[in-house]
């Protein structure tokens, strides 16, 4: 992977951070509107060459990858044009603002034989794995609770005035689909799809929401996801079942610790060694561009329409609109 990324937020530092680790991975070319910040992105991993034309970089037959972390309205268009230049892709979350997005840009890197991949830590954490296989111990789920709340530090900003991007409707902002879908993920990993959803948020003046609750519906439980901008909380989960429960510490896009209590006893799970979630998420990735795995490609990207469905209709139930976009 020689990767080409777009945006220079702090995401790419620590995406990228943990993908130099990974062995045959190469920080190729930054590309960013202002050389000045391109220019100090690049400086922290000595990468050479900084683009201020997105055209250039995708021209640059040395980038075979690229990762797309520019604000969240922008993914669909400039993954699209990666995937015209003929590059593999790697876009952060959230991949798109709808279903039909997700599936027309699968469409396109089945076509051209590319890999298209969502930058969502969550699914490929050990400890999820763990969850999953410890499901049937605590016996059929009755309730699940997901909190992430998370103080922003564009907050400030909005509170005086500004808008910044992650706050805008315009860009796709909002706590839903910056920090509240990885609550939805951790839930639809385990369980798929649900029944209903429903979003009871808490708005801006300009419609955007700081924070709410998505509560989904399925056969037998409701599956509460909290997630939040505008405060912080212990962030963590709960599965609860009629013969014990499972317990998660941190935000699920994290899992950092998980306790399993059923009436045999209680399990702990301490297996990611103090890495980043970052650091699963790019050895799960460099391990698929590597054996060049395109069925997990595919099946990762059913899974990426499929949320872009649940935050659609999230959003549509709270009357959360994205001008320009919706």
């Amino acid at each position: 992977m020689r990767i080409g990324t777009i945006g220079s937020g702090g995401i790419v530092t620590w995406v990228m951070r943990e993908a130099v680790r990974m062995e045959g991975v190469v920080y190729e070319a930054v590309y960013s509107r202002s050389k000045t910040t391109g220019r100090a992105l690049a400086d922290q991993f000595g990468v050479k060459k900084v683009y201020t034309v997105l055209d250039d970089m995708l021209a640059d037959p040395a980038v075979d990858w690229v990762y797309v972390a520019s604000p969240n309205s922008l993914h669909y268009a400039q993954a699209k044009r990666a995937l015209e230049a003929g590059k593999h892709v790697l876009c952060e979350k959230p991949f798109s603002t709808c279903r039909a997005e997700a599936e027309g840009l699968a469409a396109l890197a089945e076509a051209k034989g590319l890999m298209l991949l969502e930058g969502i830590t969550t699914l490929v954490l050990p400890h999820f794995a763990r969850i999953r296989e410890n499901l049937e111990k605590i016996g059929p789920v009755r309730q699940v609770s997901c909190t992430f709340c998370q103080y922003s530090s564009k907050f400030d900003a909005l509170m005086a005035g500004q808008t910044p991007n992650v706050f805008n409707p315009a860009f796709a902002g909002g706590a839903l689909m910056d920090i509240n879908l990885y609550n939805l993920y951790f839930v639809y990993g385990l369980f798929g799809m649900p029944e209903r959803v429903t979003y009871h948020a808490r708005r801006h003046e300009n419609g955007i929401d700081l924070g709410g609750v998505a509560v989904l519906e399925y056969p037998g439980f409701v599956a509460q996801c909290t997630g939040a901008k505008d405060c912080k909380s212990d962030n963590g989960a709960h599965i609860i079942g009629e013969k014990g429960f499972i317990r998660v510490d941190d935000p699920v896009s994290m899992c950092t610790r998980v306790t399993v209590v059923t009436n045999e006893g209680e399990t702990v799970y301490d297996e990611q060694q103090g890495k980043t979630a970052w650091y699963w998420e790019m050895k799960h990735i460099a391990a698929l561009a590597a054996a060049g795995d395109r069925e997990t490609c595919r099946r990762r990207m059913a899974q990426s329409a499929d949320m872009m469905e649940l935050l659609h209709r999230a959003r549509q139930d709270a009357g959360i609109v994205f001008p320009g976009i919706d």
